[in-house]
């Protein structure tokens, strides 16, 4: 849009005369003009050039002065007086008036008619219009010509910042800077020391506009960091958002100009570039990530004919198969809980699929803090992961090295449940597939032993590997089978927990007033519970071979192995 400068420069406005508020000519926009009288009422648009003779106030200066004001306070650029017939010396309360609200007030000869001068307007709108079209398309595709040619963001930074005339950094959804211009260093600087200083997304706010025409509008916010003002516009491809354009001024007013020009067109493409930009990259993340994906399962699952394809492949996609490894499985247990009591506008799989996503890159991101080289992939629910771990590495190490990717998970997802299995260090050519095998075991085990959110070595689970192996014996099934089943039936016809009290009780190595408080039961109570157990199961507690077999029935109806 032309200026109000521009505007006063037209040929038919040459002896108009700005009485006050000239210093603001250069700065307001002009969309439009109009002839307007008393009323003024909703007549006039923001930014509008507004003509008027002073008729409609009969040569009363108050209700002039009124007029005036209503003009001010209905958004338009200035008004344009013609002195003569109605108004033979604008007053002074006017010229007042428009002084103090910064408000252009512009004197005008009676002789030049108001439909000359709107025409004129209006044809110089319109070819400013045209003009800025022009520029914009030739930016547009200057732009599309960069992207095409794969070059890193800060190059079109660079190129935007050229355009703009302000510094601007291009971040992604987490802030983490992806391209900067020439200039945005002290940008750079000062974004990277906000968010390491307060660790959590920074704080914007809403802009104000009289009139939100443009669509991007709605969506641009401000931001105050250090001693700049930052206008962040979204990027956006999927129905999501993939980044932002981050655009710096030293002054809060200047920002709020900057959006009232042409620039929102610019904006407007130049996101849009970026968009694709951001789609592409994804589809090739996304191909490296199936690639290295399907890498993982097939080193877990031992599927490669020769060492030679193996080692060939591990190099394509940038994995070190020299350091040694040893296997975690992590399974989120509570992903849909948190999906109902977060509610996202987007189906469960969808929302699952970025959520291990989300997971799989703070394991990244974990394992580059303790310096150590780790490989993931997806494993139906699960998330498979090979950690770099020497033989004398002590196992604490994986324990902090999960201990810190769960405080990192919660502060990405509060409330999430991990469970992670840790398998067997084997130093052999079954250095992966072993140790998945052993992970699987331990993941399965301490959830039945420890519940949701455990965290179990292989190693730690020699005696339930022993029963296991035990319970596979049908002879053996048959005995736990006789032992506990009159127990079971008695628990659901009478509800009385006998087998619960057992469990408690040995696993409390028989010590009564330990068992009776754990249970909340009075100790004459679990007396009378016990001896139920002894004559439902023909066994005697007191006797050493009833009671060690009273103790391995109960451990294999723990794991639920019989």
């Amino acid at each position: 849009m032309p200026t109000l400068k521009q505007v006063l420069e037209l040929d038919i406005l040459s002896h108009a005369k700005v009485k006050t508020a000239s210093h603001k000519v250069s700065e307001l926009v002009v969309e439009w003009a109009s002839i307007m009288d008393i009323p003024v009422e909703n007549f006039i648009r923001d930014n509008e050039l507004v003509l008027n003779t002073g008729s409609g106030s009969g040569h009363d200066m108050e209700i002039f002065f009124e007029f005036v004001k209503s003009v001010y306070e209905a958004g338009a650029s200035a008004l344009a007086i013609a002195k003569g017939q109605y108004i033979t010396e604008i007053p002074k309360s006017v010229i007042a008036f428009g002084e103090e609200k910064e408000f252009p007030i512009i004197e005008i000869p009676w002789e030049i008619r108001f439909g000359d001068i709107v025409h004129s307007v209006i044809s110089e709108i319109k070819h400013v219009k045209n003009k800025e079209m022009l520029r914009t398309e030739d930016i547009q595709q200057q732009l599309l010509d960069i992207m095409l040619s794969s070059p890193p963001l800060s190059k079109i930074a660079e190129f935007m910042e050229e355009k703009l005339n302000y510094p601007l950094i291009i971040v992604d959804n987490k802030g983490s800077i992806l391209g900067k211009s020439q200039n945005a260093r002290d940008l750079a600087e000062k974004w990277n020391s906000h968010r390491v200083t307060n660790n959590v997304s920074l704080q914007s706010q809403e802009l104000f506009f009289k009139n939100k025409q443009h669509p991007l509008h709605t969506r641009i916010k401000k931001l105050q960091i250090f001693n700049i003002t930052i206008l962040q516009t979204p990027i956006e491809s999927s129905h999501s958002i993939q980044g932002y354009l981050n655009i710096s001024f030293k002054e809060e007013r200047t920002a709020n100009d900057f959006l009232e020009t042409s620039n929102m067109v610019l904006l407007e493409h130049s996101s849009a570039i970026l968009a694709m930009w951001f789609l592409r990259e994804n589809a090739i993340e996304e191909t490296k990530m199936r690639l290295r994906g399907d890498f993982v399962w097939n080193l877990a699952s031992d599927d490669y004919l020769n060492i030679d394809d193996k080692l060939s492949q591990a190099q394509s996609l940038g994995y070190n198969l020299d350091l040694p490894y040893i296997c975690i499985i992590g399974k989120p247990e509570n992903l849909f809980e948190l999906y109902k009591r977060n509610n996202p506008d987007t189906s469960y799989d969808l929302w699952k699929e970025s959520m291990i996503h989300y997971i799989q890159d703070e394991i990244f991101l974990t394992a580059r803090m303790v310096n150590r080289k780790v490989m993931t992939t997806p494993y139906r629910n699960d998330i498979i992961l090979f950690i770099e771990f020497y033989r004398d590495d002590s196992k604490e190490k994986l324990h902090e090295f999960l201990e810190l990717l769960n405080r990192r998970l919660n502060n990405l997802m509060p409330a999430v449940l991990m469970s992670w299995g840790i398998g067997r260090f084997h130093n052999n050519e079954k250095m992966f597939s072993g140790s998945f095998r052993d992970a699987k075991t331990a993941l399965k085990i301490g959830r039945k032993t420890d519940g949701h959110g455990c965290r179990i070595n292989y190693e730690d689970t020699k005696m339930e590997r022993a029963l296991i192996r035990i319970s596979k014996d049908e002879e053996m099934r048959e005995i736990v089978s006789s032992t506990l089943s009159a127990l079971a039936d008695y628990d659901k016809q009478k509800n009385l927990n006998l087998m619960e009290t057992l469990d408690v009780y040995i696993e409390n190595q028989g010590k009564i007033s330990q068992t009776a408080r754990q249970l909340h039961l009075h100790r004459h109570t679990l007396l009378y519970r016990l001896r139920k157990v002894e004559s439902l199961t023909n066994l005697s507690m007191l006797h050493p071979s009833d009671r060690f077999l009273m103790e391995l029935s109960i451990n294999l109806w723990r794991l639920n192995e019989i």
